[in-house]
């Protein structure tokens, strides 16, 4: 019998303890609370915290917390670390759940609640994946450290303080917070806000402006309200209402993540080209020609210069997510991500000198940093290995816009549990797993531990 045969063999015979140990952190309500003393995210992220130690001391292991913010379980000996990164927070939860979120039903063989596959699943079975490779007695060369913060959905300020506070390194790994076959490439990120104080009302007085959800999301339906009676048209995905002197425009777009806008329709798009041909004047008629003349239904940069292609990794996105008016200021959010061949300060340098021909400020937030690792690296070739042996497919790694837990280290990708063709319930009601997929996934992941501990 084969290594990865003996892992999955003692996964199976675990199977019902690995299950109760993930259900009792998934009833565990860890949405992001209060910071209180001793929980800085709050009581319910620190207690799936506590719960997760306790399972490490309970089999054994070696365990540390760092500030009530990341808590590791680990096995083995040797200078390298080999690190499993998850979280045990969760996204609020939505409505419409078929069964209680924080309940961890199993249903026709189906595990519902918040968090059993983003992330506690993949999580607390990496630590079982760790105790099968101990209980084994197989050999390995580097440590391993499954690590899990408790503040990924809200920015991951857990693992930088992690970081920034002497927490020890990986010298590689993965996280089980994305999907199979293997993402090797994260393109790089930049938010802006676009900003103009509106001083000259012109010919038209805009009442108020309001569109979006999220910078990372398509605008899926935008509002203006002016004074006065405009002849608008209504057309597709366009509704005009006069009432009191005032003229409401609302359009309805497509929504869709921020990293594949080309696949949504953009509703201030839509409203902006509808109200083209009315003479605004003024302040707002120069944002209404930097919304259709710089950005437009295009949605790869070149209106604004910062195009990048790259054969391997894709082309830049940019995304028009939030706009609103309000005490006289018109702001919106642009949300790009560029490949791996980009340079971040010229899609800086470039935004702002395309929003100053219009008049419009400009306030850059932080640049995410490429996340690239070679298709040839050790990493690389040993987890499409475990991936190719354990599910006998021949996908081919993956470059995308998103971004994951990956971004917080360096020689990381992100790896699960979601298999090709698998649902997807991730950050939506009813989020759930077939208890056999989760299983076939932590042999996965185990075995990968497993090979990344071999030199």
């Amino acid at each position: 019998m084969n290594n990865y045969a003996e892992i999955n063999k003692k996964i199976e015979e675990m199977q019902d303890e690995i299950i109760e140990a993930i259900r009792d952190n998934v009833k565990i309500n860890s949405i992001k609370g209060e910071p209180e003393e001793g929980a800085p995210y709050g009581r319910g992220p620190r207690a799936a915290l506590d719960n997760a130690l306790e399972l490490g001391e309970k089999l054994g292991f070696k365990t540390g917390n760092v500030g009530n913010r990341v808590g590791w379980i680990e096995f083995g000996e040797g200078e390298e670390m080999v690190g499993i990164l998850g979280h045990l927070d969760v996204v609020p939860l939505g409505e419409g759940w078929k069964y209680p979120p924080f309940g961890a039903e199993i249903h026709d063989g189906v595990m519902y609640g918040r968090g059993v596959l983003d992330d506690k699943g993949p999580t607390i079975g990496a630590i079982f994946g760790m105790k099968a490779i101990r209980d084994l007695g197989l050999p390995i060369d580097r440590r391993i450290r499954v690590m899990f913060g408790t503040d990924e959905e809200c920015g991951s300020s857990c693992v930088h303080y992690y970081i920034e506070n002497g927490g020890e390194l990986p010298t590689i790994g993965f996280t089980p917070d994305a999907e199979y076959p293997l993402i090797f490439c994260e393109k790089g990120m930049t938010g802006f806000e676009i900003i103009k104080k509106i001083e000259d009302e012109g010919n038209v007085k805009v009442v108020s402006l309001s569109g979006g959800t999220a910078a990372n999301v398509v605008t899926p339906k935008c509002t203006l309200v002016v004074e006065g009676d405009l002849d608008i048209p209504e057309t597709e995905g366009i509704t005009v209402t006069k009432d009191g002197g005032r003229t409401t425009v609302e359009a309805v777009g497509v929504g869709a993540h921020g990293s594949t806008p080309h696949l949504g329709v953009n509703a201030a798009i839509r409203l902006f080209t509808a109200l083209k041909d009315v003479p605004f004047g003024g302040d707002f008629q120069k944002v209404i020609g930097f919304l259709l003349e710089k950005l437009g239904t295009e949605t790869n940069g070149k209106k604004l210069d910062i195009y990048y292609q790259d054969e391997e990794t894709g082309e830049t996105t940019v995304n028009l997510g939030v706009l609103k008016y309000e005490n006289g200021v018109f702001s919106c959010t642009l949300d790009i991500r560029y490949p791996k061949n980009a340079d971040a300060p010229t899609v800086v340098k470039n935004v702002t000198a395309a929003a100053a021909a219009y008049d419009l400020e400009t306030a850059a937030g932080d640049s995410v940093p490429v996340l690239y690792v070679s298709k040839e690296s050790e990493l690389v070739q040993k987890l499409m290995k475990v991936y190719e042996a354990q599910t006998g497919r021949d996908d081919k790694p993956m470059a995308i816009g998103g971004g994951t837990y990956a971004k917080a280290f360096k020689n990381m990708v992100a790896f699960g549990p979601i298999f090709p063709g698998q649902p997807d319930g991730i950050h939506q009601p009813n989020e759930c797993v077939a208890v056999e997929d989760l299983m076939k996934s932590l042999k996965v992941c185990a075995a990968a531990m497993y090979e990344l501990a071999v030199k």
